[in-house]
């Protein structure tokens, strides 16, 4: 059976802090994953910044954190500099974290090139234990996420440097619409990771490589939302559909008298979202609108797999 929280990066629906409370509230949420923050990155914030200017905004809201959406790891392997600035802003983030009681901060394994990656692989390994070094007796987590253009952009690799680490500060996110766009069955990669998944990230994605609704592309999430019940996963679903791509370029692409050539994925992946969302070839709804219908239909899919 599952039992999860819904969470979301809602600054896909706004940059504004108070926008982002106010469309949680309104969908009946609690826990957001804070990425943009008033139009500044989290991982930009001192711990001080925060509790001045943010946490009071939160409480009065009653808004969690299910986890910290932070870019850390997100830096070329071998950029020493980029590194130790990133090992500075995690410090200000475990300390967020504590103070908002939140278990997760969401990280990268650095961008390597496909060529360079068993040479960059012992270096990796040395960085990710000196982030892990830095949660250790924290009451904090390093939430290692796949991703395009890093290690980590296949499954194989998540578990490789997973199992290498064999840290319990380490837990695991899957985004099984990141595996899709780096060319990988997101069901397979599913049962690879499976018994190590922490995290869900919620995102789908076409056969064409554009994001999707939830339920609409290749997430094969009908099969994946029964063996997560089947395991009795508790935990978040946060919402990350990317469907801003949708709200933002859908008028460009349409307008365009040569988008269905030019475009021709996006073309012919908003015409699957028009027809599922019953939305009219020049009606343009807005990253509000669009982050609704991600909320929705994952409501819908759990009510369905509860009724099981």
């Amino acid at each position: 059976m599952l039992k999860v929280e819904i969470s979301g990066f809602y600054d896909e629906a706004s940059p504004l802090l108070d926008e982002q409370l106010a469309l949680c509230k309104k969908l009946g949420g609690h826990y957001i994953c804070p990425r943009e923050v008033d139009k500044k990155n989290i991982a930009d914030y001192t711990y001080e910044e925060f509790v001045e200017k943010i946490k009071p905004r939160l409480d009065k809201a009653g808004i969690l954190f299910s986890s910290i959406g932070s870019p850390i790891g997100k830096i070329p392997w071998d950029d020493d500099e980029a590194f130790n600035k990133q090992k500075k802003q995690l410090l200000e983030l475990i300390k967020i974290a504590q103070e908002m009681k939140c278990e997760y901060i969401r990280i990268f394994a650095f961008y390597v090139e496909d060529n360079e990656k068993e040479k960059a692989y012992p270096t990796i390994v040395k960085k990710m234990k000196e982030f892990l070094a830095l949660v250790k007796g924290q009451g904090v987590k390093l939430l290692l996420e796949d991703e395009k253009k890093v290690y980590g952009s296949a499954p194989e690799e998540i578990l490789r440097l997973y199992q290498d680490l064999s840290d319990p500060s380490l837990a695991l996110c899957f985004d099984a619409s990141n595996y899709i766009q780096c060319g990988h069955d997101a069901l397979e990669a599913f049962h690879l990771l499976k018994d190590h998944i922490s995290y869900m990230h919620l995102k789908d994605c076409s056969k064409w490589g554009v994001e999707v609704p939830f339920g609409l592309g290749e997430g094969h999430y009908e099969e994946i939302l029964q063996e997560l019940s089947e395991m009795n996963y508790q935990g978040f679903f946060t919402l990350e559909p990317h469907l801003f791509w949708y709200a933002d370029l859908k008028k460009k692409v349409y307008l365009n008298p040569l988008g269905f050539i030019t475009e021709k994925n996006k073309y012919k992946a908003f015409r699957l979202i028009n027809k599922a969302e019953k939305i009219k070839y020049f009606s343009f709804p807005t990253r509000k609108e669009v982050f609704v219908w991600q909320f929705t239909r994952v409501q819908q899919a759990l009510n369905k797999e509860a009724q099981k």
